[in-house]
């Protein structure tokens, strides 16, 4: 298992950012793939590796902001433009829906502890958290959404995980 396992991340760590890296790993992907990322604008270099994963069976499942619960509008559009073509793609699309009335429904993440504070002041949930699982065997969480600016601009990090524990609660979490 640790010789696949280096076999898989060989061509993740020759890259020269993180989000390059994700890409790797989808690319080595088998069955199953999920990413949380909250803003999530996809370049031409990922669609084409969502494309090449499907070809191979993947089931690519992502969950990332609705309107109503980003934070930068203009991210979400970004997003927005790719909806129909990544769906087309047989991508699974999963938006997080925030109510601002405090009114708790179906489909509405809520904290334990109550309401959650968004940037604009009101509250509402808004997904943050940055991770991908692959094969359900492995984990990465880190600061970098799948957007240019975190491919090109900005200095993200990421943990890689090994533990097929993890991989499959945090799928049944999310």
């Amino acid at each position: 298992d640790r010789r696949a396992l280096r076999e898989v991340l060989a061509p993740v760590v020759e890259q020269d950012n993180v989000v390059n890296g994700l890409l790797a790993l989808i690319e080595q992907a088998n069955h199953d793939v999920l990413i949380v990322s909250p803003y999530f604008v996809p370049g031409s270099d990922m669609k084409q590796a969502f494309e090449r994963a499907r070809v191979r069976g993947v089931r690519l499942r992502i969950l990332t902001n609705s309107l109503a619960s980003n934070d930068a509008p203009l991210a979400h559009a970004g997003y927005a433009r790719h909806r129909k073509e990544l769906l087309q793609q047989g991508i699974e699309l999963y938006e997080l829906r925030s109510l601002q009335d405090g009114k708790a429904g179906a489909g509405t993440l809520r904290s334990s502890a109550g309401s959650i504070t968004g940037s604009q002041g009101g509250s509402r949930a808004m997904l943050h958290s940055k991770m991908l699982v692959l094969d359900h065997k492995l984990t990465v969480i880190g600061s970098m959404n799948l957007d240019m600016r975190s491919q090109i601009q900005n200095t993200e990090i990421a943990l890689l995980i090994a533990s097929r524990q993890l991989a499959q609660e945090a799928t049944a979490n999310i």
